[in-house]
């Protein structure tokens, strides 16, 4: 084998090596950072999130929502030949358009945690062990959540 090769070699290994190496590192990082716990007082969307998302975001999300209903038209009917027209206006109309209504810069655990707080007269809220509660609603039926 001749030198240049053998150099050639040595640095396609070194390079695999490297890379293998970066990679396993990240692969440990990921559980530590899911793991954080989240600062109640930095919880929420910032004003580099919100800005983003008014100037980005949201105009994307419209685009999608109107061609995801555009694209819902147009399979209408082979999503009722085919007989999964719910699924098709589910994926395809209805998601899109309820992220429109997500708050502004809100991640989707955000959203669901401020949308979680709003309180509701009709419901009294009882909880008997945590995490687990039981919802009655004033319309007369009760809801279990284990």
């Amino acid at each position: 084998m001749s030198a240049p090769a053998k150099m050639k070699r040595t640095v396609k290994y070194k390079l695999l090596t490297m890379i293998a190496s970066t990679s396993l590192i990240f692969a440990s990082i990921q559980p530590a950072l899911a793991a954080i716990e989240i600062d109640e007082t930095d919880f929420g969307p910032s004003y580099e999130t919100m800005m983003v998302d008014t100037v980005v975001g949201k105009p994307l999300q419209l685009v999608t929502a109107v061609a995801g209903t555009a694209a819902y038209l147009v399979s209408l009917p082979f999503s009722l030949i085919g007989g999964n027209a719910d699924q098709a206006q589910q994926k395809l109309f209805v998601e899109p358009w309820d992220a429109m209504g997500r708050c502004l810069g809100c991640t989707v655990a955000e959203d669901n945690y401020y949308k979680s707080q709003v309180a509701d007269n009709n419901i009294v809220r009882i909880v008997v062990d945590q995490p687990s509660e039981i919802i009655i609603n004033t319309n007369d039926y009760v809801v279990v959540r284990p």
